[in-house]
């Protein structure tokens, strides 16, 4: 199977989280061909949180070494069922960056520095709130930011994300999430599943978007749909973040959210349209 790459370009409207620039972003989609199916899948490097570029993601795609290359082969092998799923009614959180009205029952915010507190606000009002704190604390100050939240908020606090640098999270009081940082003991895993497999674990799997091109979150939309468990509120609605975006949601934080198939059809013709160039034979 011969498969094919062509890269794109991205203009941030707003940083993805504190590490994050506004500068633009890179990725690069793929595209192969299997008897009469023709199949897509997106690559698309956070270089902060340690990603590869993308020039090194194409050298070293074909020899399957690193869990991203693998699950974006894995995707663009199973890009044939994603182009025609039926869509499925799934509830998630809105992403907030201190500014946008609430319309959600659960609100993420990432801090953007260790002093943060704007999510107090949501809070006062009774919101409940997931933080990403993105590996932001050492063990002193997550406890020092923990003692500045009135302890009438804690229950409201749904878990904090990557708390700490390290990965010892004993006795941190607060509900865990794990990330990037693989830190002990968790009580949610977040799951990207555009970069990698889903992980062996009995904790709840909340199910995020990778941000960046249309058809790596259209892919990750589908792993969800396929996959998920519907009971939880997942993280996979993640428009506004780019001006080239497509939104392919239609619903609301309320009453839920189902694909719009002709958006997502106009992402693959769009895809389809663009030029490409010869990587390598799997």
């Amino acid at each position: 199977m011969k498969v094919l790459y062509s890269p794109y370009s991205l203009t941030p409207l707003k940083k993805a989280n504190r590490l994050s620039s506004m500068d633009k972003k890179g990725g690069v989609y793929l595209k192969a061909q299997l008897g009469d199916k023709v199949l897509f899948a997106d690559y698309f490097p956070h270089l902060p949180l340690g990603d590869r570029g993308c020039d090194q993601f194409l050298e070293e795609f074909k020899f399957q070494e690193d869990e991203y290359d693998r699950k974006v082969f894995d995707l663009l092998l199973r890009d044939h069922q994603f182009q025609k799923i039926t869509p499925k009614k799934f509830f998630n959180h809105q992403l907030w960056s201190g500014f946008e009205e609430i319309s959600a029952n659960i609100v993420k915010y990432k801090l953007q520095h260790s002093q943060d507190r704007n999510f107090l606000t949501l809070l006062e009002r009774g919101i409940r709130v997931r933080l990403d704190a993105n590996a932001l604390f050492d063990r002193k100050g997550f406890f020092e930011f923990f003692d500045s939240i009135p302890e009438k908020y804690h229950s409201l606090i749904n878990y904090i994300e990557d708390p700490l640098i390290s990965k010892d999270w004993s006795d941190l009081i607060l509900p865990t999430a794990r990330d990037f940082i693989k830190g002990e003991p968790f009580d949610y895993q977040i799951y990207k599943p555009n970069k990698e497999f889903k992980p062996a674990s009995d904790c709840i799997c909340i199910y995020s978007s990778y941000l960046g091109g249309d058809l790596g979150r259209w892919h990750a939309h589908c792993e969800l749909i396929e996959n998920g468990n519907f009971a939880y509120i997942h993280g996979i609605v993640s428009e506004g973040y780019f001006e080239e975006e497509i939104s392919f949601h239609k619903g609301n934080y309320k009453d839920g959210f189902m694909a719009d198939m002709d958006a997502a059809n106009k992402i693959y013709h769009e895809v389809n349209g663009m030029n490409w160039k010869v990587l390598c034979s799997m």
